[in-house]
């Protein structure tokens, strides 16, 4: 019997599931993850940032990416959709929406940020995706999504400007505000 993505939802609502931690799916079973502040903060930056500095477009976070491909819907930490399209009553927003995605890195999420998430974002489309990783202070900033990978890296220190190209617009975010372990 396989386990889907609408029985963990189920499993999370009926357990008292504290607010620092979420409840995962993994190859080795149900898991309690924690949420350490860093990620939290960083995260809440970052969605401020992208509020202020990229008009027209809304800041959108614990949203799930569909449709479902592989029985898999990511659910990335940060992205943005234009303000037309924003509907604060869905938590599912379709990957032609999104103009790129950000993962904030966790203890137990790194591998999955690092060597699974771009190349399930690269075959979706997604023209960016950026991931923070809060346990090194680092950036890494993957573009030009073709044949389901990535074919430009940037990479950089926290403290350094990112430029994320969003449609018409640059998103310019300022890493010295992102939050180090």
């Amino acid at each position: 019997m396989a386990i889907t993505d609408s029985w963990v939802e189920l499993t999370q609502a009926a357990v008292d599931v504290p607010r620092n931690a979420r409840l995962r799916l993994t190859r080795n079973g149900l898991t309690l993850v924690p949420v350490t502040q860093a990620h939290l903060t960083t995260q809440r930056r970052i969605a401020n940032q992208i509020e202020t500095r990229l008009p027209g477009w809304m800041p959108i976070g614990e949203f799930k990416l569909v449709p479902s491909r592989e029985g898999y819907t990511p659910e990335p930490d940060v992205s943005a959709l234009p303000e037309e399209q924003w509907d604060s009553a869905s938590s599912e927003f379709d990957e032609r929406l999104v103009p790129f995605v950000i993962e904030v890195v966790s203890p137990e999420s790194k591998n999955r940020d690092y060597s699974t998430k771009p190349d399930h974002y690269a075959a979706r489309g997604i023209p960016a995706y950026l991931i923070v990783d809060v346990l090194s202070a680092t950036w890494t900033l993957l573009t030009q999504p073709e044949d389901g990978e990535y074919r430009c890296s940037q990479s950089g220190p926290f403290g350094k400007e990112i430029e994320i190209p969003v449609a018409d617009q640059t998103l310019t975010l300022d890493s010295s505000q992102f939050m180090r372990v």
